[in-house]
């Protein structure tokens, strides 16, 4: 009980702020290529974003807008990477769905939301109206017993490893901008 009190209070108000430092992200991609945050941000920024998976509709229009902006970001020399609690296979079916264009990474144990204090436990607290639907998609989509979502939140994380900009709301309908992501980086 004490972990589902903490990542309620969680999703209602604490996560990372500008100025913070951004944890560590060490994890394969859907292509298995190995990522490591450190070494990326020797040399780029990198736009984190965590979303709930392939199976919302939000998520996907949001995904689809960052593919349509991805060479505008790729131009401002910044890496783009997503998050998610999806199963390994999932990640590579999303993938195909974007071309690949940008990694997306299956969180392990649900460690990079955690890090980044944006994961949230489903159940009938966090997701009232609609936890047996989602319990059920759960099951399909994420790992066996896996009930975590993220807050669908985006980071902009600059070179000195600090956090530059965040998008966090509970709302998972609110996502962030990226055209005024984009005007930050001018």
């Amino acid at each position: 009980m004490f972990v589902t009190t903490v990542l309620v209070a969680q999703m209602e108000s604490d996560h990372l702020l500008v100025g913070e430092s951004a944890p560590l992200i060490v994890a394969n991609d859907q292509n298995g290529k190995m990522i490591n945050s450190n070494e990326i941000l020797k040399e780029r920024q990198i736009l984190l974003i965590f979303y709930r998976g392939s199976w919302c509709p939000h998520c996907k229009k949001h995904l689809s807008s960052l593919q349509d902006h991805l060479q505008e970001f790729q131009e401002k020399g910044v890496f783009v990477m997503v998050v998610t609690p999806e199963k390994l296979e999932k990640t590579k079916e999303a993938g195909e769905a974007y071309s690949n264009e940008f990694s997306i990474i299956h969180d392990v144990n649900n460690k990079i939301m955690t890090d980044y204090k944006v994961a949230y436990e489903v159940n009938k607290e966090t997701v009232p109206n609609y936890y047996e639907k989602l319990n059920v998609i759960l099951d399909e989509y994420n790992e066996t017993n896996n009930n975590v979502l993220p807050v669908p939140a985006t980071y902009l994380i600059d070179t000195s490893s600090k956090v530059s900009y965040v998008q966090y709301d509970p709302d998972y309908k609110n996502r962030s901008d990226f055209n005024e992501i984009l005007a930050l980086l001018n």
